[in-house]
C-alpha cells in the first residue's frame, strides 16, 4: 500500500490542507505544535473506517466549533496494482466517492457502493502491518502484534528458507477444526452446554439408578433385620428364664446373711460407746499430766528470770559512765567545726574578691577591643554592594553558552567557502572589505548568509546558503540578543566582568564575616550590655568588700595565694567535721548502748512479774483439779473402759467370722447383679418385640415388586446415557487434539520466523549502537531483552529514550523485511524526542535505509531533530 496524496477540510482545526507524497523515500512534514500533523493520520483512519452517515465521536470532535460546515477527507492511494481516489464528506451533505485511476477501469462509485468497494479493496491490504508500522505520539512506547501480519509472515518464511504457504487455506482448515470443536467446547475451551447437558443426563440417570438400588437395598435390609430380631428375641427369652431361677437361690442365701449382719451392727454400736468412754478417761488423764508439767515449767522459768535480772543490774553502771564521756567529746568537736567553718568562709570571700578584681580587668580589655572591631565593621559596611549572585552568574553563563552553541550549530551545519592562494599571497574582497589570503593557507568562512568574494579584476563569487538555514540563523541571533540583553540588564560588559564583580563582593562579605566572628569571639556568647553591667557591678563589689573586710588578717596578694588559703581552710574544716562526725557516732553508740541496757532491765522486770502471776495460776488450777477428782480415780476409770472395749470387740470378731463362712460379699453382689440383669433383659425383650412389630408393618408398605421394576428401568436408562456421553467425549477430545496439534505446528512455524527478524533488527541496531548490540526475540516477534556494552536488560527496564529508539528500529526492520509490493508506509509522529544528537545522526541513517525500500513519513514540530535526513523530501505545513 502506498499513500500518494491526502486532503483535509474542516478536520480538527485544519481548515484546508493538501499534501502529496512521493512513491518512495523519506518525507518529513514539519509544522508547529497543534497545526494538525497527527490529525492527518486520524483523518485517514476515519476515511477508511467510518461511513459518511457516522456520528462517531471522532467525527463530531473533528468539526470546527460554532461553524456549520462539512468535514471532508480525500486520499489517493495504491493497493497492489489498483490506484484510487477515495473521498468522504460527513455531517453536512454526507457523500462517498471512489474513483479508479491509472491502469484501472476508470469507473467511479458513490454512496454505500463506494464505501463497500473501498472496504473490499482495503481488505486486500495488510491492515495488521498498516497499524504495526506506526509510531504515534499518543500511542506509548509499545511493541505491536507483528505475527498478525500476513506480509511479514511470507517475508520471514522466505528468509527462513520455507516454502510460502497459502495463509487463507491454513486459516480455513483451522477454522473448520475450531467449528467442530465449538460443537462441544466454549471459546475458552471449557465444556459447552451440549457437552455439559450430556454429562448432566448421565449424572441424573446414575443418580436415579443409585436411588432405585438404594430403595431395593432398603427392603432387603428390612427383611434381614426381621430375621435377626426373631433370633435375638428367642435368645433373650432363654437368658431371662435362667436369670430368674438364679435370683431365687440367691435370695434364700441373702436372708441368712442379713440376720448375722444385724447382730454384728448391734455389737458395733456397743463397741463405739465403749470406745467413747475410754477416750474420755484418757483425755482426763492427759489434762492432769499437762497441769503438772505446766507448773514445773513455770517454776523453772521464774528461777531463770530472777538470775537474769541480777546480772543486768550489775552491767548497767559502766554503760552509763561511758555515755556521759562520749557526750563531752561530741560537744568539743562541734565547737572546733564552728571555728573552722568561719575561717573557711573568710578565705572563700578573699578568693572571690580577687576573682572579681581579675574579671573586672578582663571586661575592661574586652570592651576596649570591641570598640576597634565596631569601627572596622562600620567601615566595611559602608562600601557599595552589588546585586550579582551565583544565580545571576549561572544565568549569564547559560545564556552565553546557548549563544555560542547556536552560532556553532549555525556554522557547523552550514556550507563553507574555502579559497587557497597558489604560489603567492592574493588580495580578495569579501562584501567590499579587502582581506589578504596567504600562499598555501586555506581561507574559509561558513555560509550562514549570502557570501560575496571578489578577486579584483578577475572573478566575483557569490554563494547562497542552503534552504532551511534561516531557522538556525534566527536561533543564533535570538540567543546572542538574549545574552546581550541579559548583560545590559545587570550592567556588566561580559561574564568575566560579572564574575570579577561577584568575587569582589564575596571577598567583602568574607571580611565582614571575619570581623563579626572576631566580635563574637570577644563576646564569647555574652551580650555587650551585659559586659558593661558586669564592669559596673564588679567595681561596686570590689569597693564594698574593701570597706567591710577585717584588716586584722592580711589580704592575699594573688588569686592563687587566696586559693591556697581557702584550700587549707577547707581541709581544716573537713578534718574538724570528720572528727565531729566520729564523736557524734561514738556518742550515739554510747547512748544507744545505755538505752538498750535500760530497755533490757525493764523488760526483765516485767517478765519476772508476769511469770510470778503465771506460777500462782498454774498451782491453783492443779489443786482445784485434784480436789474434784483424785489421781487414783482417773487411773481406775481408764482401766475399766479398756476392759469393756476388748470384750465387745471379741464379740464383733465372732460375727465377722460367721459372715466370712457364708461368703456374704459375693452372695449380695451376685444378688444385685442378677436383679439388674433381669431388669435389663425384660426391657431389651420388650424393645425387640416392638421393633419386630414395626418392621413387619414397614415391610408390608414398601411394595417390593414395584421397587424391583423401577430399579431395572433406571439401570437401562443409565447405560444409554453412558453410551451417549462416551460418543460426545470421543468426538470432543478428537477435535480438541486436532486443534491443539494445528496450533502447535503454527507456533513452531512462527518460531522459525524469529531468527530472520532478529537478524534484521540487530543489523539496523548495530548501525546505531555498535557491534555489541544484540536482542532476544519471543515467538510473538516482540523484543524481550537488549544487550549493549555486555549487559542484558529487559525491555521494560530500558530508559524512555532507549525504548523509543528500539520500537522505531523494530518498525524499520519490519519494513525492510516485507516485500515492497506488500509493504505499507512507516509513520513516525513526533518521535525521538528523548534521543541525544549522536543517536539521532545514526538513527537518521537507519531511516534513510528503510526509505530506499518503502515510504517513510515523519511528522515533527522540530525539524532540527531530523536535519541529518539529507535525502528526505521536506514539506513545510
Amino acid at each position: 500500500m502506498k499513500l500518494h496524496r491526502l486532503k483535509l477540510e474542516n478536520f480538527r482545526g485544519v481548515a484546508a490542507r493538501e499534501v502529496e507524497f512521493p512513491d518512495a523515500g523519506v518525507v518529513v512534514l514539519t509544522g508547529r505544535n497543534e497545526i494538525g500533523k497527527t490529525s492527518m493520520i486520524d483523518a485517514l483512519d476515519a476515511l477508511i473506517e467510518l461511513p459518511d452517515s457516522s456520528r462517531h465521536k471522532k467525527i463530531s470532535e473533528a468539526k470546527p466549533a460554532g461553524r456549520d460546515v462539512p468535514v471532508l477527507v480525500e486520499a489517493e492511494f495504491s493497493i497492489g496494482s489498483t490506484r484510487v481516489i477515495y473521498t468522504k464528506q460527513w455531517l453536512k451533505r454526507p457523500s462517498t466517492t471512489l474513483r479508479h485511476i491509472g491502469s484501472g477501469d476508470g469507473r467511479t462509485l458513490t454512496g454505500r457502493e463506494a464505501h463497500d468497494a473501498a472496504e473490499q479493496l482495503w481488505a486486500g491490504a495488510d491492515t495488521a502491518l498498516w497499524k504495526a508500522l506506526r509510531f504515534m505520539q499518543a500511542g506509548g512506547l509499545t511493541q505491536n502484534a507483528l505475527t498478525d501480519s500476513a506480509a511479514l509472515r511470507r517475508a520471514l518464511e522466505c528468509h527462513a528458507g520455507q516454502a510460502q504457504g497459502d495463509d487463507r487455506e491454513v486459516a480455513s482448515l483451522l477454522e473448520r477444526v475450531r467449528a467442530e470443536g465449538d460443537k462441544y467446547w466454549t471459546s475458552t475451551r471449557k465444556k459447552n452446554a451440549k457437552y455439559l447437558q450430556a454429562e448432566t443426563d448421565r449424572q441424573q440417570a446414575g443418580t436415579a439408578a443409585a436411588e432405585a438400588a438404594q430403595e431395593l437395598r432398603g427392603i432387603t435390609e428390612v427383611e434381614e433385620d426381621l430375621a435377626e430380631l426373631a433370633e435375638e428375641i428367642a435368645t433373650t427369652g432363654r437368658k431371662l428364664g435362667a436369670a430368674r431361677a438364679e435370683k431365687a437361690e440367691l435370695d434364700r442365701a441373702a436372708g441368712q446373711i442379713e440376720a448375722v449382719q444385724r447382730q454384728r451392727q448391734e455389737a458395733q454400736r456397743r463397741r463405739d460407746s465403749a470406745q467413747a468412754e475410754l477416750d474420755r478417761a484418757r483425755e482426763r488423764t492427759a489434762r492432769r499430766a499437762e497441769l503438772v508439767a505446766a507448773l514445773a515449767a513455770d517454776e523453772e522459768r521464774s528461777a531463770a528470770l530472777a538470775e537474769d535480772l541480777r546480772s543486768c543490774e550489775q552491767e548497767l553502771t559502766p554503760v552509763r559512765e561511758h555515755a556521759e564521756e562520749a557526750e563531752e567529746r561530741r560537744a568539743a568537736a562541734q565547737a572546733a567545726v564552728q571555728a573552722a567553718r568561719a575561717a573557711h568562709r573568710s578565705a572563700r570571700e578573699d578568693r572571690k574578691h580577687l576573682d572579681d578584681v581579675e574579671r573586672h580587668r578582663r571586661v575592661l580589655e574586652i570592651l576596649g577591643s570591641l570598640e576597634a572591631v565596631r569601627a572596622q565593621l562600620a567601615e566595611l559596611r559602608s562600601r557599595p554592594a552589588t546585586e550579582l549572585d551565583q544565580d545571576v552568574l549561572d544565568e549569564l553563563e547559560r545564556a552565553e553558552r546557548a549563544a555560542e552553541k547556536a552560532e556553532a550549530e549555525l556554522a557547523a551545519g552550514s556550507a563553507r567557502v574555502e579559497l587557497t592562494a597558489l604560489g603567492r599571497a592574493r588580495s580578495i574582497l569579501r562584501g567590499g572589505t579587502p582581506e589578504e589570503v596567504g600562499p598555501q593557507e586555506p581561507w574559509s568562512v561558513p555560509v550562514t548568509d549570502e557570501v560575496e568574494v571578489e578577486i579584483p579584476g578577475e572573478w566575483r563569487l557569490r554563494v547562497f546558503p542552503e534552504q532551511g538555514i534561516a531557522a538556525r540563523r534566527d536561533a543564533a541571533r535570538t540567543a546572542r540578543e538574549k545574552f546581550t540583553a541579559l548583560l545590559a540588564r545587570h550592567e556588566v560588559g561580559s561574564v568575566a566582568e560579572a564574575r570579577s564583580e561577584w568575587r569582589a563582593a564575596q571577598e567583602l562579605a568574607q571580611q565582614v564575616r571575619e570581623a563579626e566572628a572576631q566580635r563574637d569571639r570577644l563576646l564569647g556568647g555574652e551580650d555587650e550590655s551585659g559586659l558593661r553591667d558586669d564592669r559596673d557591678r564588679l567595681a561596686a563589689a570590689i569597693e564594698q568588700y574593701g570597706e567591710r573586710r577585717d584588716d586584722d588578717a592580711p589580704l592575699p596578694e594573688t588569686v592563687g595565694a587566696a586559693q591556697e588559703t581557702a584550700d587549707a581552710a577547707e581541709a581544716a574544716l573537713t578534718e574538724a567535721e570528720d572528727a565531729a562526725l566520729r564523736a557524734e557516732a561514738a556518742g550515739q553508740a554510747a547512748r544507744s548502748a545505755l538505752e538498750s541496757a535500760q530497755t533490757t532491765l525493764h523488760s526483765l522486770q516485767g517478765a519476772a512479774l508476769e511469770q510470778e502471776r503465771a506460777l500462782t495460776g498454774s498451782s491453783a488450777r492443779l489443786e482445784d483439779a485434784r480436789r474434784e477428782v483424785p489421781d487414783e480415780e482417773l487411773d481406775r476409770a481408764a482401766t475399766e473402759a479398756a476392759e469393756a472395749l476388748a470384750a465387745v470387740q471379741e464379740e464383733i470378731d465372732g460375727h465377722e467370722a460367721a459372715l466370712a463362712g457364708l461368703d456374704a460379699d459375693r452372695v449380695l453382689g451376685d444378688q444385685q447383679h442378677v436383679a439388674d440383669e433381669i431388669e435389663g433383659l425384660e426391657t431389651l425383650l420388650a424393645e425387640r418385640r416392638g421393633r419386630h412389630h414395626s418392621l413387619q408393618g414397614r415391610l408390608e408398605g414398601m411394595g417390593r415388586d414395584r421397587v424391583q421394576l423401577a430399579h431395572d428401568q433406571a439401570g437401562t436408562r443409565l447405560e444409554a446415557a453412558r453410551r451417549h456421553l462416551a460418543g460426545i467425549e470421543r468426538r470432543a477430545e478428537a477435535a480438541l487434539l486436532l486443534e491443539r496439534t494445528l496450533l502447535e505446528h503454527r507456533e513452531r512455524a512462527h518460531a522459525q520466523y524469529v531468527q530472520p527478524f532478529r537478524t534484521e533488527v540487530e543489523h539496523l541496531g548495530r548501525s546505531v549502537y555498535g557491534p555489541d548490540f544484540e536482542v532476544r526475540v519471543s515467538g510473538s516477534l516482540e523484543v524481550e531483552q537488549r544487550k549493549l556494552d555486555g549487559d542484558w536488560l529487559p525491555f521494560h527496564a530500558l530508559s524512555t529514550g532507549a525504548k523509543e529508539q528500539l520500537v522505531i528500529l523494530i518498525r524499520l526492520a519490519t519494513a525492510l523485511l516485507v516485500d515492497p509490493e506488500d509493504g505499507v508506509p512507516v509513520l513516525l509522529d513526533d518521535a525521538l524526542g528523548h534521543s541525544d544528537p549522536q543517536r539521532l545522526r545514526r538513527l537518521a541513517s537507519a531511516i534513510t535505509t528503510a526509505g530506499k525500500r518503502t515510504q517513510v513519513i515523519v511528522l515533527t514540530s522540530n525539524p532540527e531533530r531530523f536535519v541529518n535526513l539529507r535525502e528526505a523530501h521536506r514539506i513545510e505545513m
